[in-house]
């Protein structure tokens, strides 16, 4: 249980931190590529305020020179009219300006746009020059990019090797914060242990002192004396069972529950109980079996029959009328078997914890008991390595499901 409970901190507690990490990894990766995008455009709003008189003459001047060709420029430009037809330019690449023009609205000014050229990165903006013409900019950013990528791949690695290191802190903290609380329920779970089996003799002296008494003095008793006698009887024999009940849940713990595995035909075991169920039922209830035949499962008779009468002893005892349902049906590899009733129900909020120790309902489903008979049945399950579950609607009944695998070895 506190494995499953560590393991579960670990992961809750890593995933935190790895979600923090990666949130600031992309902020991070954000903020620097917005950076380096902003320079950029600030480096090339710079070359346009300096040279932005010489390129104003070259949209005037009468002969328009071809293209010039400097592969080694940082920033290239393409001069155009009012028309949209190149006047002049100097570029770093031959014919970038024909692939710039398929790719960039010539008519919006003021437009930044970040293109791939092949496997290089380029950084254009459109800008007026006066009411005849305009000017393309632009600068490779390849580098730029590959910067940013660098660090990327970093930041990825980084992350990585955090979540390993989160992984082994969070299974640290988390074998630190269960210490107290594994502490602390070993210590109640030994008193449990300890304080059932020192009661079973006392309480075995007790009962068997009283029914002496019953028998022996029977005749020298008043018909009140005899009643208080029953009743101690009655009291003792709770007391006894409750004992044995947390003898059972303390086994279960600790993982000691004895199984006698043998191959078992469940419906032959359910027939026999359903028929002893019958004799017990109260006026006004009818029990309806719906067994399929020839169900077998490798488990301990015993704490099955257990299992059995815990569930169906739950419908009885909170169905006033109406009926219970038996069903036991074996398909595709899982052998469920259902209990439905249709009493007073459970209230959506209090199902999650029926299965829980000494939980006792509203006043309605107080008919007796410690509140230990779903915990038992759940404990039975588990170490048949079946799940069970529950569903209800108040007022209209409470159906329990149990489903084992077929072939799965149950758990000792």
């Amino acid at each position: 249980m506190f494995n499953k409970v560590k393991t579960r901190l670990t992961m809750i507690y890593t995933l935190s931190l790895v979600c923090l990490l990666i949130s600031f990894i992309a902020l991070l990766y954000v903020i620097i590529s917005y950076e380096i995008i902003d320079k950029n455009v600030e480096e090339l709003k710079a070359y346009l305020n300096k040279e932005k008189e010489d390129l104003v003459e070259e949209l005037y001047e009468d002969d328009h020179h071809d293209l010039d060709y400097e592969p080694n420029r940082t920033v290239f430009y393409y001069i155009y009219n009012q028309s949209g037809e190149l006047v002049y330019g100097e570029e770093t690449k031959p014919s970038l300006n024909q692939w710039i023009e398929k790719n960039i609205n010539l008519s919006k000014r003021e437009q930044v746009k970040r293109l791939e050229w092949g496997k290089e990165h380029l950084l254009v903006m459109n800008a007026s020059l006066d009411q005849h013409g305009f000017v393309i900019l632009g600068m490779d950013i390849t580098a730029e990019r590959h910067l940013i990528q660098r660090i990327t791949l970093i930041l990825i690695v980084l992350t990585l090797l955090f979540c390993g290191i989160f992984a082994l802190l969070g299974h640290y903290l988390a074998g630190q914060a269960i210490k107290p609380i594994k502490l602390a329920f070993d210590k109640q779970e030994k008193f449990v242990s300890d304080a059932s089996h020192e009661l079973r003799t006392p309480l075995s002296i007790f009962y068997s002192s009283v029914d002496l008494l019953t028998r022996e003095e029977k005749d020298r008793l008043s018909p009140f004396g005899h009643e208080v006698l029953e009743d101690v009887k009655t009291e003792a024999r709770l007391m006894n069972k409750l004992v044995e009940d947390l003898l059972f849940l303390a086994r279960s713990d600790k993982n000691y529950l004895n199984l006698d595995l043998k191959k078992v035909n469940l419906s032959e075991l359910f027939n026999s109980i359903g028929k002893r169920f019958l004799r017990l039922r109260a006026e006004g209830i009818q029990l309806i079996e719906n067994i399929q035949q020839g169900v077998y499962f490798t488990c301990d008779e015993t704490r099955i029959q257990q299992l059995v009468y815990i569930l169906l002893d739950n419908a009885f005892r909170y169905t006033k009328e109406g009926k219970v349902t038996l069903t036991l049906t074996l398909e595709a590899g899982q052998i469920r078997f259902i209990i439905e009733d249709t009493g007073c129900g459970i209230a959506a909020e209090k199902l999650p914890f029926i299965f829980d120790r000494f939980y006792r309902g509203d006043e309605t489903r107080e008919k007796g008991g410690a509140g230990l008979g779903l915990s038992i049945a759940q404990s039975i399950v588990n170490a048949h390595g079946g799940k069970i579950s529950a569903t209800s609607r108040l007022g209209q009944g409470t159906a329990f499901t149990v489903i084992f695998t077929e072939k799965q070895e149950p758990a000792a």
